[in-house]
């Protein structure tokens, strides 16, 4: 009988990259869910944020207001501080893909917010050197100033989950210029202006207005 020639099989070793595929699809997915979850929040690379209000109110408080006024300063810059972030700020600040709308309700709550963050900075002040117990009333005005100087950023805080490291630099730059405009107070010059805390209410006026005018540059 006959026998059958056998068959030779060739097996085939294949390299796919099926695997690489999947694993690529499901990392794309994991990417698409965390941008959706976390959206990218940016200031628009724009003029249109320069706070030219703060340079205004500079200039009342050193050329026209009497005996430099600092409560009334206050008193102008809560207000334009709120239209400013209403008409500019929050106009340019981009949330995903869409622009926010300013939450009503929200800034009012940041304005009380800005209110109890003067009490940290009022510690933060005494801290760098300021007087403790003789001009502590000043010392508590100079920190309203910074802390509703910064009003638009902490609104901004608020409403973008929380994402700090954006709008840490407009803090620093408040914090910086204020500080360094202490230098000319010890100076032997005999000038009002040298008096506690106006140098630090301009210089912090002045860090704002960097701050808000170059930080989405930066």
């Amino acid at each position: 009988m006959p026998v059958k020639a056998k068959k030779n099989i060739k097996k085939k070793v294949t390299f796919s990259d099926d695997t690489t595929t999947t694993v690529s699809r499901s990392n794309n997915k994991a990417a698409s869910e965390f941008i959706a979850n976390h959206p990218p929040v940016f200031v628009r690379k724009t003029f249109r944020t320069i706070p030219w209000h703060l340079l205004l109110l500079l200039c009342y408080y050193i050329k026209i207001s009497s005996n430099y006024n600092t409560f009334t300063l206050l008193m102008m810059l809560i207000p334009s501080q709120f239209f400013y972030l209403m008409y500019q700020f929050n106009k340019s600040t981009i949330y995903g893909n869409k622009r926010l709308k300013l939450n009503l309700t929200l800034s009012f709550i940041t304005m009380i917010g800005s209110f109890l963050l003067s009490f940290p900075t009022v510690v933060l002040v005494i801290l760098y050197g300021a007087p403790f117990v003789e001009h502590l009333a000043l010392t508590w005005l100079l920190s309203l100033h910074t802390a509703f100087l910064a009003y638009p950023a902490l609104y901004s805080v608020f409403n973008c989950d929380f994402k700090v490291g954006l709008w840490k630099k407009y803090f620093i730059a408040i914090v910086i210029c204020g500080w360094l405009s202490c230098v000319v107070i010890p100076l032997d010059w005999d000038r009002d202006w040298q008096n506690w805390p106006i140098p630090v209410v301009v210089g912090s006026y002045l860090g704002a207005f960097v701050g808000y005018s170059l930080g989405a540059f930066i």
